[in-house]
């Protein structure tokens, strides 16, 4: 296998906007969210064990029972990447026992600004207990998690190791930041994908996939501006909270 990569992003953060410009770098095996989180908050499922990587990887990507499994695993992914994503989960969360020894862990923050005005306008779209219409436990834990992911993105933490930080504002707006993400990934660069809006999670929580192939016209960064009345008073209480906006200013000042 060429390369391998763990997401680690809250739902809303753009994570499938940064994932389908990463797999336009190389031929991907692409696993979305492997470990849902909604079921997990119903308590209708626990966190799963962690796995090892390799059987992961045959469970996936070959029948069962194929006879010698590991030689045919190494034949298919040889001339392949793989990407495999986490949302809304604590960066502790540990989904595979061992991994190969180059696998980087990419962390995707997004402004709370923003990621929380997306997040509440899903909610009125999808019954899905990782968003929440008011201030309540789930949304508490939502703030606590985009909490952690920032002081994990700033320094102050180090619980993922081997990692490359996006701040998916630069990304979004920045051609040279997008560059430099490249390099860090071990990829020429290129910005195939770069427009391209993904089907996962519905699309865009304010367009869909409307604007796919244009998303410079989404107007990303401004989203707190297309919410109505009840929902600026909800972002406006979440802002209110002193140590997430710190950590935001903190976010901004190590991403420029």
């Amino acid at each position: 296998m060429n390369k391998t990569f763990l997401v680690h992003g809250l739902k809303r953060s753009g994570n499938h906007a940064i994932i389908n410009w990463i797999q336009a770098h190389d031929n991907f095996y692409f696993f979305n969210n492997i470990i849902p989180i909604a079921a997990i908050l119903k308590g209708e499922k626990k966190l799963p064990p962690a796995e090892d990587f390799n059987r992961w990887c045959q469970r996936k990507l070959l029948p069962k029972h194929l006879p010698f499994a590991n030689l045919t695993l190494k034949i298919k992914t040889r001339k392949h990447s793989l990407i495999a994503s986490l949302e809304d989960h604590p960066l502790d969360v540990k989904p595979f026992i061992s991994t190969p020894n180059d696998l980087k862990n990419i962390l995707i923050i997004r402004d709370p600004y923003n990621l929380f005005a997306s997040r509440i306008r899903k909610a009125s779209l999808v019954e899905n207990p990782a968003y929440s219409k008011t201030l309540d436990v789930g949304l508490d834990r939502a703030i606590s998690l985009w909490k952690a992911h920032a002081r994990e993105y700033v320094g102050e933490t180090n619980i993922i190791t081997n990692k490359v930080g996006v701040y998916f504002n630069h990304w979004f707006s920045s051609k040279a930041y997008r560059k430099q993400l490249s390099d860090q990934l071990g990829f020429p660069h290129t910005d195939r994908g770069y427009a391209n809006v993904s089907n996962f999670g519905g699309g865009s929580s304010f367009d869909s996939t409307k604007f796919n192939g244009e998303t410079s016209k989404m107007d990303i960064l401004n989203r707190q501006d297309k919410l109505n009345k009840i929902e600026v008073s909800l972002l406006t209480k979440i802002t209110m909270d002193n140590e997430l906006i710190d950590l935001y200013q903190k976010v901004q000042a190590s991403s420029n």
